[in-house]
């Protein structure tokens, strides 16, 4: 009996010693990192201490680390992993955070604590989010040209600090279609839009002065701005040329000139409205531009480019200013729809193919008699037994006879004002 009693004790006391071993063991296995931030494609290692046991490493989600059986952690993508290291039955984790390793990416230099991309190194994404912050300094500039042909390119997220979007930024993103920025666009660069063919929504260019040449060129899917820019000057050359759903445009105040061919080809455009001060418009500017049937101009008018409404055929209203000095050549060619003209006073001359084809001109007021020349051809294509000219009888005597003489117009269409 006491023998039993004695071997019973000394395997009780071989079991407590064995598992306070066992557990001083555990307790002496340990993970020299429980959590671990890297950036993509950078690495390091964890080193399990307290044993000279076998480890077993382990990540659960590969795709954003992986670890090697001698526990070297690579950081393959933005996002979360757990790493663990197993021991026997002991267990340890180490939470890794991988971020975007904007070096990758993009070229960008830091200059007084602000931050400018300078070039796109790569770009995988169809809807891409410029971040607000590299470095944690805020990102405030984007290159001339950034963006320049990136095809996949779909919708594009701009930084708050960023205000300016350069020459040829967007220039040749086919499948863009919008882009998003929660700040105010301040300047707007030539070229920054060109042929982007699905452009549909823009950032707010209320706060712009200037649109530069080929801005806009071949933006087929713009409808309108998001907001007229009020303080906007000049409208460059070629800016709208071809956008194909443009349906109207209004011109601030403060819009002194439109360039040459700016709204040429815009196929759905149907007016051009409040430019009251605008002084230059440019060679064919509105050219071509099939539904255009209304043109308010302003009263400070000065200079119309060679052709500015040629093939608008549905104009049938426009009012030209009292201090235009020339109707110029083509200016109204193949406009059918004009019925009714008024030549101001200021006007003194009028230039080739100026009113030609239009067929349905029927009513010609001259209240001036400033005008010293008139192309041969100004008329052509009109049938001017049609036209009544009306003309006040305050003109010096003889005038009205070179009307007649050099349009070959019948005597009883001229009327006194």
């Amino acid at each position: 009996m006491k023998k039993w009693r004695s071997a019973l004790l000394f395997f009780a006391l071989i079991l407590c010693l064995t598992c306070a071993f066992s557990s001083d063991t555990q307790a002496a296995i340990k993970l020299n990192k429980t959590s671990l931030s890297l950036l993509e494609g950078q690495s390091a290692t964890l080193k399990v201490t307290g044993t000279t046991k076998k480890v077993t490493w382990k990540s659960n989600k590969k795709t954003v680390a992986t670890v090697t059986t001698k526990g070297k952690v690579t950081a393959k993508a933005p996002g979360n992993a757990v790493i663990s290291a197993t021991v026997g039955k002991t267990t340890k984790k180490c939470k890794v955070t991988v971020s975007v390793n904007y070096a990758k990416i993009y070229e960008y230099q830091v200059k007084y604590g602000k931050v400018t991309i300078n070039k796109l190194l790569r770009i995988s994404e169809t809807d891409l989010v410029i971040p607000e912050k590299i470095e944690g300094y805020p990102v405030t500039e984007l290159a001339d040209s950034l963006f320049k042909g990136c095809d996949g390119l779909e919708s594009i997220t701009l930084p708050s600090g960023v205000t300016r979007i350069g020459d040829s930024t967007f220039y040749g993103c086919h499948a863009l279609r919008e882009i998003k920025c929660d700040s105010k666009i301040t300047s707007l660069g030539s070229y920054a839009f060109y042929e982007c063919n699905v452009l549909e929504t823009l950032p707010d260019l209320s706060a712009i002065e200037s649109i530069g040449e080929y801005t806009f060129y071949n933006c087929d899917a713009l409808t309108a701005f998001p907001s007229i820019p009020t303080g906007l000057k000049t409208v460059g050359n070629y800016a709208f040329f071809d956008c194909d759903k443009l349906l109207t445009f209004y011109g601030p105040d403060s819009l002194v000139s439109i360039g040459d061919y700016a709204f040429k080809k815009c196929d759905s455009l149907l007016s051009v409205s409040s430019c009251k001060n605008v002084q230059t418009i440019g060679t064919e500017c509105f050219a071509d531009c099939p539904q255009l049937g209304n043109a308010s101009l302003g009263n400070k008018l000065t200079t119309l480019g060679a052709g500015c409404f040629s093939g608008c055929e549905k104009l049938g209203s426009v009012s030209l200013s009292a201090t235009l000095t020339a109707i110029p050549d083509r200016c109204f060619y193949n406009c059918y729809a004009i019925s009714n003209i008024t030549i101001p006073t200021s006007v003194t001359k009028i230039g080739n193919m100026a009113f030609f084809n239009c067929i349905r001109l029927s009513i010609l007021t001259i209240p001036g008699t400033g005008i010293t020349s008139i192309a041969p051809d100004s008329f052509a294509g009109v049938q001017m037994n049609n036209v009544n000219i009306f003309y006040r009888t305050s003109s010096p005597a003889g005038y009205i006879d070179n009307w007649i003489s050099d349009l070959g117009l019948p005597t009883d269409h001229i009327h006194n004002i």
